[in-house]
């Protein structure tokens, strides 16, 4: 049996992709245009976005007292945070666009939002915590040096 090489002759040229025609634009959002990627306005609202449903998905849970996963939510926050960063440093005339400074707006409620239901859940452990040492130290301690006086033999 005779096999066939195919010999390329030549360079190789990646096949040139054509933009979106107007026409394909979703009538939804008149404001978008063909072709944006990262480092656009429609980036960085895409970021806020699912930093703001990680925040609002956390603080429901802490809530609801529902069991939260602290360190999972803390790299999605941190993630979160990185892509929000890096889409801020590549996009151009951010500060102009209203959408952004609305998005922004919103992520800062969800955070103050965050801010408090974490500062209940940090008191709540201070206070249980609080509640665990005093007990030790009560079964620990023989009264000696208490204002009270030595406990009372059993």
């Amino acid at each position: 049996m005779e096999q066939k090489q195919s010999q390329l002759v030549g360079p190789v040229e990646a096949p040139v992709v054509p933009a979106l025609p107007h026409e394909m634009v979703p009538e939804s959002d008149p404001e978008r245009t063909p072709g944006q990627w990262v480092g656009t306005n429609a980036s960085i609202l895409n970021v806020i976005e699912r930093l703001k449903a990680t925040i609002d998905e956390e603080t429901s849970g802490l809530e609801l007292r529902a069991s939260v996963d602290f360190d999972g939510f803390g790299r999605r926050k941190n993630r979160g945070l990185l892509e929000l960063t890096r889409a801020m440093r590549m996009a151009q005339d951010v500060e102009s666009d209203p959408r952004v400074a609305a998005c922004l707006t919103g992520l800062r409620a969800s955070l103050v939002r965050n801010q408090t239901a974490l500062q209940i859940q940090l008191d709540a452990v201070k206070e249980v915590s609080a509640i665990i040492v005093r007990s030790i130290q009560e079964v620990e301690s023989d009264g000696t040096y208490s204002s009270t006086g030595p406990a009372p033999c059993k």
